[in-house]
């Protein structure tokens, strides 16, 4: 009932994943592993892997995490059949920002997990104590289930390479047409996290020019103010020309969005940064 598709490249993770499933799952499924050394970007390990599911219900993890708790795999499947499902997660946001970024933003975040640093784990769950679901829009990529013909519909976009933005753009292409969910009916520990990279903001800024923005969401100018001033922060961090810097930060400044005052604030702070 579930094709479970893994790009590995950790024998260690992979074989305690393996283990993990098999006690926890509950239902029928397969793991389709792609060995993967870095010979490929994540999207095109993702969409190999696809190809060879035999079961209509695909779930993408990555080989870092274990489930906790037993029978997830029935939650799961449940979730999917909604009629109007596209993408359930464990961490995602209902807040695609004008200004390129990521999908957590401060007051829409949907999350519940356990993430684990130098063997400490920190629960992070925004959810109550009953089984619930959530409508977001973004996914993080740590855990992606949909349909098979959600994926034939879509599919992970090989245009993104490398391994960043590819939940993302994933996630909010599913999410313009279908709903996303993030559920508390699975509990997972993740044990490495993200890192901001050159690759990562260079693909959040690909992102951005392939899927656009949602036109029907209200704008909320305090989240794209803060999503601003870190976006020129990156492009300090990572040492874009001051030309160029300029040249990218300008576009995204939208008075029909903001307003006159909050796109002043963000030409100050551009300049600020840059210059």
């Amino acid at each position: 009932m579930l094709s479970i598709i893994v790009s590995s490249y950790q024998p260690h993770f992979f074989s305690d994943l393996k283990s993990n499933i098999a006690e926890t799952c509950g239902i029928p499924y397969e793991i389709i592993k792609i060995h993967n050394p870095g010979t490929m970007g994540i999207c095109q390990a993702y969409n190999l892997g696809a190809k060879q599911a035999k079961f209509r219900n695909l779930l993408f993890i990555h080989e870092d995490i274990l489930f906790v708790n037993k029978g997830w795999g029935e939650k799961l499947v449940e979730t999917l059949q909604i009629p109007d499902c596209g993408i359930v997660g464990v961490a995602g946001g209902n807040y695609y920002s004008h200004i390129p970024a990521t999908w957590s933003n401060k007051g829409y975040n949907s999350v519940n997990f356990i993430q684990v640093v130098s063997q400490i784990e920190q629960y992070h769950s925004n959810f109550g104590k009953k089984s619930e679901r959530k409508k977001v829009k973004g996914i993080d990529g740590v855990l992606l289930a949909c349909k098979k013909n959600i994926f034939d519909e879509f599919k992970f976009n090989e245009d993104i390479r490398g391994y960043h933005g590819y939940d993302l753009i994933f996630s909010l292409s599913v999410a313009k047409k279908y709903t996303n969910y993030i559920t508390n009916e699975i509990l997972i520990k993740h044990f490495s996290s993200g890192n901001f990279s050159k690759e990562w903001f260079e693909n959040i800024l690909k992102v951005r020019e392939i899927i656009g923005t949602f036109q029907d969401q209200k704008t909320d100018q305090k989240v794209e103010r803060e999503n601003f001033y870190k976006f020129i922060f990156y492009l300090k961090n990572f040492n874009y020309s001051q030309k160029d810097s300029f040249k990218i930060a300008i576009k995204y400044i939208n008075l029909k969005k903001f307003g006159v005052i909050n796109s002043l604030k963000m030409i100050y702070q551009l300049k600020h940064l840059v210059y």
